[in-house]
């Protein structure tokens, strides 16, 4: 697919956006300091009618943050009429594009993250006909090619053309502000949770799950997903949430 078809909701120049399998499943997962593994054809949790799998180091919120942000510049550069797909970005520009210190660790992170986006094998399959058993599938790295210059610490990159594919099947505009100012990998998976679904209740344990946290007991994560969802009514995301007798999470949303 020729890289100028690539097909991006047209808010995307001034938002940030993200496919919805990205908010919905545990692709984008809670990764413990040094404890990062290589998974091979990974089936990886997420919503019914979609299935991911996933080969390549495990991915956390902090790559999903790159993947987003790269997607918006993607859009901005096309939206200049630029043809074939590229982007190209300082390194101190893109790291407080999203909220990180733009010091040596943080090129070094950013690197080491682009890596992870380029080197890795991701399969999902949404449903296109649920009745008939018909669906797509996009299969492919979520970032397709990229360039360093160190001279003038650029980088040049490339976007996967086929991820217009999975925003056909359902997207989602984040307010990058407020996400920006979220901290932890599981408050911002719920972030992205509840900004791209309807809020039904949810079983902790579900959540545990879906995230793909690494908690091995259930109460610990219970007070892990409280003090996110504290941190998210503190800066105006949620209105109000509780756990009730049942052990589901109730969460309403502030209004946009």
């Amino acid at each position: 697919m020729p890289y100028d078809t690539v097909r991006l909701p047209s808010c995307a120049p001034e938002n940030h956006v993200s496919p919805n399998a990205c908010f919905q499943s545990a692709l984008f997962g809670m990764v413990a300091r040094g404890r990062r593994k290589y998974l091979n054809g990974q089936n990886i949790t997420s919503f019914k009618g979609m299935s991911i799998s996933y080969t390549g180091e495990q991915l956390d919120q902090g790559d999903l943050d790159v993947l987003i942000h790269a997607i918006h510049l993607t859009a901005r550069e096309k939206d200049n009429r630029r043809p074939d797909g590229l982007v190209h970005f300082s390194v101190r520009g893109f790291l407080t594009g999203i909220g990180r210190k733009p010091g040596k660790s943080g090129r070094r992170w950013l690197l080491n993250s682009i890596r992870r986006l380029s080197a890795s094998n991701v399969e999902i399959r949404t449903e296109s006909n649920a009745i008939i058993g018909d669906y797509s599938i996009y299969g492919g790295s979520l970032i397709n090619d990229y360039f360093y210059d160190p001279r003038e610490r650029k980088y040049y990159l490339r976007v996967n053309s086929c991820l217009g594919s999975l925003f056909d099947r359902g997207w989602t505009q984040l307010c990058w502000k407020q996400r920006m100012q979220l901290s932890g990998d599981l408050t911002r998976w719920l972030h992205g949770l509840y900004s791209s679904t309807k809020t039904y209740p949810i079983k902790v344990k579900s959540l545990l799950i879906l995230s793909g946290s690494n908690c091995s007991r259930l109460c610990d994560f219970r007070r892990k997903i409280k003090k996110s969802l504290n941190e998210l009514l503190k800066n105006g995301v949620l209105k109000s949430w509780k756990i009730d007798s049942e052990d589901k999470v109730h969460v309403i949303r502030t209004e946009k």
